[in-house]
């Protein structure tokens, strides 16, 4: 039976009309309007024929590299099942595809949502795959794509319909397009699933060259045409709808006229007044220098500090150049603007959304790859053109000064002044340009469009980390995690050099919170209320600089649960400023509240009575090996470069016979023999040492006096709050303040009619004055210090020598035979304070201790003589850094130090004369050069250490060759 003959179709054409099935949508926009046809990258991955199962993948744009003329590569995020579970995949679209993009002006902004079809798409097996990326699929020729951008119209993008393979061209054809009627009555048609050659390929793709700028000024209805007479075009159904972005463009016909915005929408950014030009700010960012810039302020601003103390304010600026839609009633991301103040923080705008700011000198800055704008400190000028029309500087206290000097020595005021008519008019046209933006933005708040299954939200403001109470700092809070908050460091802590840890309280409670009851350094009270934060990165480089005690601001601190079910907080960046009370405790809302809850906890707890009823003991009752709590002046503080312990010099103006000479020189040292208590601090305390000042009252709890180096000190350490500082506020405190400053007042009227009790050559003459010996490392020197001991000293080399004892004083006249080193810079000699070992001149700093920053480091006068007295009888002496001449002079390295060598010099020859001199010309065989050294009284000690008899000289005395006066030494 034979087949009936085929309809003729509408074309006049016996072909066979294609059935729609329904896959068509497979290979046109409506493949995105079903669900049921999104893949997972999962199964995309294994599979090498992907066309055979097409569909099509849901992402978010991860990263973006730089372009190329040979492709253009994108980084997505996506799902790799349904199970939710989010991994990263690489997309690569080729050169021809990528050429195609560009020429439509197709952008891939991050953080948007893109949807890909399959068709045409490959696996590239690559063998190294970077941030993340578990596969690449790559787009040779034509893509068809999907951009959701937020707040605006969605945009198709199919290269698949602009590219509609032709017919190949032969020696009797031409192109062009043909009618709805044709007149052959058999047309030859290629068929879909024939493979063009190389050669039809070649010519098509020359072809498609010569007609693009032509295909892509095509109308709608010419393409729809085009596609219904060509013989293998395909059915497709794309809608490509009108964006909202300049980028993403669709097509458009060649007589379609570009509606311009009028009225105030219609304002062009930017304007030139007699002498000044205002950049738009779009153009400011672009390339790096100074500008002038108006703007309209697009939130609200508060000045705060930045980490290295000064001030500063972000100001967040539009204007017309910040448009998206065609209409300008749509803004863009703004402009920040970061302004900085040293000296005030009233130099600095305090602006309200919907001002207007003129700033001038502010440069284009790309930190951390943004852009943005930074007025500097002696840069910066602003204004604000207020409500009123006119231009203003806000509220400006009176006793704020107006300008100050640079580091150049030029006058530079922040307080911009003009009156130019041009920037007054442009200023106009601007408040009127925002008002009409307003009206635009809340008639589009009112609609809602919709574009398959997503729905068009309108575009949402920048959101501000909020400030949360730790009481409310949750991991579920609509930042993610993260926030602001103010708090005072309770405790510190570094377990690696990594991470710093610190334990902060702004004296609320959360129960997801670990109780720190057993820790030893927990206020009374706060074992709940205190949130352990972790520093890392730049964070961790700031913590050892963090104090107990202070108050500090935390930004962008993030919330996490740890592994043991409870809260703890992690920061990366370094966004911590320190607050003073004094300054901000008052107009600072956050830190406010803080200080009133400080306050009802320190009277809950009674504070200040547990203070009062602390038993304190005084520096002449303290005993060796006896821990004990004490009330102190603080005289002298010497803080480490580096980690390691403090030193602290303390006293209460009341003797012990246990106290040594102090090893530094202090001028407030003098007239407080054995009153001067030396308190190492270890460990947390360490870091307190840095917040002692100078004069200032404080308690000491749980000192433990012991032995230390053959001297007595006060032991300090562990990670407790034994450390406070008396306020003269509370009155608790003040009783304790007046009792100090009484005994003070009584110490100083009893030494005001007392001789000057310093060290003295004459004074060695009296028999009955001792000699004191800061050379306090030798317990067996102490009994020199005693005012009842009345040694004899010995006049000559040969009396000394015969004398028994352990210790001998000395009063010999002689002069000096010989010196060494031979060199004068060799004789202040580098020690090592960690092992008291002299550091060999073949080492830079102490190998065996591991010094490799030169921590321990210390520099000390050790030289050794040969003298001569007048029977002719010689004795090597030491010269060591204790001696009396030589208190005075610096401790350095005179090798690279020629001001302390040249100091040193004239103190040495006063003592030496020429030995060093003569010891050159004779070692080189000049033996005219004669020795010419001064008579002097030399004082000194004999003592053991080690099995040997050392003579160390102690100070000297310049003697005239007088018979008689020799005679009344002897």
């Amino acid at each position: 039976m034979k087949r009936p003959a085929p309809e003729i179709n509408a074309e006049g054409s016996r072909k066979r009309s294609k059935i729609t099935s329904s896959d068509s949508h497979f290979y046109g926009s409506d493949l995105f309007d079903f669900p049921e046809h999104q893949r997972y990258i999962g199964s995309i991955l294994p599979d090498q024929n992907i066309d055979e199962r097409p569909g099509y993948i849901v992402g978010k744009i991860f990263l973006k590299y730089p372009e190329s003329e040979k492709n253009i590569r994108l980084v997505i995020e996506t799902e790799e099942s349904e199970l939710g579970k989010t991994v990263r995949l690489e997309m690569v679209f080729g050169k021809q595809c990528s050429q195609m993009l560009r020429r439509r002006g197709v952008k891939f902004p991050l953080s948007h949502d893109i949807l890909l079809s399959l068709r045409g798409c490959t696996v590239v097996n690559s063998g190294y795959l970077s941030y993340g990326v578990i596969g690449k699929l790559k787009f040779t020729e034509k893509v068809l794509l999907k951009m959701l951008l937020p707040g605006r119209d969605s945009v198709v993008v199919d290269l698949w319909d602009l590219n509609t393979p032709r017919q190949s061209k032969s020696a009797d054809s031409e192109w062009y397009d043909v009618p709805s009627e044709r007149p052959t009555e058999e047309p030859v048609s290629v068929p879909e699933t024939r493979k063009l050659s190389k050669k039809e390929k070649k010519r098509l793709r020359y072809q498609e060259y010569r007609e693009k700028p032509a295909s892509l000024d095509r109308t709608d209805a010419d393409t729809n045409k085009t596609r219904l007479n060509t013989a293998d075009a395909k059915s497709s159904n794309t809608v490509i709808p009108e964006s909202d972005s300049p980028k993403l463009t669709p097509l458009q016909g060649k007589n379609t006229p570009v509606v311009k915005p009028e009225g105030p929408l219609g304002l062009r950014a930017g304007c030139r007044s007699a002498d000044i030009l205002y950049t738009p700010l779009s153009r400011a960012t672009g390339v790096s220098g100074f500008y002038n810039v108006v703007g309209v302020v697009y939130s609200n601003s508060s000045v705060s500090q930045s980490c290295t103390g000064d001030h500063m304010c972000t100001l967040q600026l539009v204007d017309p150049d910040n448009r998206i839609r065609s209409d300008n009633s749509h803004l863009d991301a703004p402009v920040k603007v970061v302004c900085f103040a040293k000296f005030n923080s009233k130099w600095l705008p305090t602006v309200q959304e919907g001002d207007i700011v003129i700033l001038h000198n502010v440069k284009a800055s790309r930190f951390k790859t943004g852009s943005n704008l930074v007025g500097y400190h002696d840069k910066l000028q602003w204004m604000i053109y207020g409500r009123d029309g006119k231009f203003n500087h806000g509220i400006i206290p009176p006793d704020v000064p107006r300008e100050t000097k640079t580091d150049r020595g030029l006058c530079h005021s922040p307080f911009l002044q003009s009156e130019d008519s041009a920037l007054l008019d442009y200023c106009l046209k601007l408040r009127l340009w925002w008002n009409a933006v307003e009206c635009k933005k809340n008639e589009f708040l009112g609609k809602m469009h919709q574009i398959g299954h997503h729905v068009l939200t309108p575009p949402q403001e920048r959101r501000h980390r909020p400030w949360f109470l730790i009481k409310d700092a949750t991991t579920n809070t609509v930042s993610n995690g993260y926030f602001n908050c103010i708090a005072e460091v309770v405790h510190t802590h570094r377990p690696d050099q990594a991470c710093f840890e610190i334990y902060v309280t702004d004296y609320t409670s959360n129960d997801r919170c670990p109780t720190y009851n057993s820790a030893g350094w927990c206020p009374p009270g706060l074992a709940k209320s205190i949130l352990r934060i972790e520093l890392w990165d730049d964070a961790a480089s700031f913590g050892p600089q963090i104090e107990v005690g202070d108050f500090y601001t935390f930004k962008n601190l993030r919330m996490r649960e740890a592994n043991n079910g409870y809260y703890e907080a992690k920061m990366k960046e370094l966004k911590i400023a320190k607050l003073d009370v004094d300054d901000v405790g008052s107009t600072h809302s956050v830190l406010k509240g803080l200080l009133e809850r400080r306050t009802k906890w320190a009277a809950k707890h009674k504070i200040e009575e547990r203070l009062e009823k602390m038993k304190f003991t005084k520096i002449e009752d303290v005993e060796i090996r006896v821990c004990f709590n004490c009330i102190v002046e603080i005289l002298h503080v010497d803080i480490p470069d580096g980690p390691g312990s403090a030193k602290v010099y303390t006293t209460d103006y009341t003797p012990n016979t246990l106290l040594s000479q102090p090893d530094v020189h202090v001028d407030d040292f003098n007239g407080l023999q054995q009153r001067v208590f030396k308190i190492v601090l270890r460990d947390s305390q360490a870091q307190k040492a840095k917040t002692l000042e100078k004069g200032e009252v404080y308690v000491f709890q749980s000192v433990f006096m012991k032995l230390f180096n053959k001297e007595n000190v006060g032991d300090l350490g562990g990670d407790q709050r034994l450390i406070i500082r008396l306020l003269r506020s509370l009155p608790s405190h003040q009783v304790l303040i007046e009792e100090i400053e009484n005994r003070k007042k009584l110490f100083c009227k009893s030494t005001a009619t007392s001789a000057d009790t310093k060290v003295d050559p004459q004074q060695l003459e009296s028999s009955s004055v001792s000699i004191p010996n800061p050379n306090l490392r030798r317990s067996e020197l102490s009994v020199l210090a005693s005012p009842q001991s009345n040694p004899k000293f010995c006049s000559s080399v040969k009396q000394l020598q015969s004398h028994v004892g352990s210790v001998v004083l000395f009063r010999i006249p002689a002069r000096v035979k010989c010196s060494k080193p031979r060199e004068l810079w060799d004789y202040c000699r580098p020690y090592c304070e960690k092992c008291r070992k002299r550091i060999p001149p073949s080492q830079k700093a102490c190998v065996a201790c591991n010094d490799f920053d030169h921590e321990f480091i210390s520099y000390k006068f050790n030289f050794n003589l040969l003298i001569e007295d007048e029977e002719g009888s010689e004795m090597p002496i030491a010269v060591l850094d204790e001696a009396s001449f030589l208190i005075d002079l610096p401790r350095v390295n005179m090798a690279r130090d020629k001001a302390a060598l040249e100091e040193f010099q004239p103190c040495f020859e006063a003592l030496a004369g020429n030995v060093l001199k003569y010891q050159d010309d004779h070692c080189a065989g000049n033996e005219d050069t004669q020795l010419k050294t001064p008579l002097v009284c030399m004082y000194g000690v004999r003592y053991e250490e080690k099995g040997k008899q050392i003579c160390q000289l102690l100070a000297y005395k310049q003697l005239k060759a007088d018979p008689l006066e020799l005679e009344s030494l002897h």
